[in-house]
């Protein structure tokens, strides 16, 4: 099993989903008026690295792993290794698109939206 492939249905899950909004801020995370929070499922991207800017750029894509992207959540894209511990946990990876479209329509109904 994989860090983020569980049952969205058990209490690791709303755990995630309470560390998330804690981070966020109480206030913008049950407000549901913030219209950029927009998850998403994407294959997970390999081989990143980063230019004199600072911006991060990848290689390629594993074929069978997906993630779960959020901006508005804090991820700031690169490497999952250098994401916040929940912002980790919440990309993933997921076995199989599928899975993680699933935890992204679940991350994105948890801000009543």
């Amino acid at each position: 099993m994989t860090t983020g492939d569980f049952n969205l249905n058990d209490a690791r899950y709303m755990a995630l989903e309470g560390e998330v909004k804690a981070a966020m801020g109480a206030g913008r995370a049950s407000s549901g008026t913030d219209h950029r929070h927009y998850p998403y499922a994407r294959q997970v991207r390999l081989s990143w690295n980063q230019d004199t800017a600072g911006k991060w750029a990848y290689q390629g894509v594993d074929e069978r792993l997906w993630e779960v992207f959020c901006e508005q959540c804090g991820d700031t894209d690169g490497p999952a290794e250098y994401q916040e511990p929940a912002i980790r946990q919440l990309r993933g990876p997921y076995r199989g698109k599928r899975r993680a479209k699933h935890a992204a329509g679940r991350h994105y109904r948890s801000f009543d939206h």
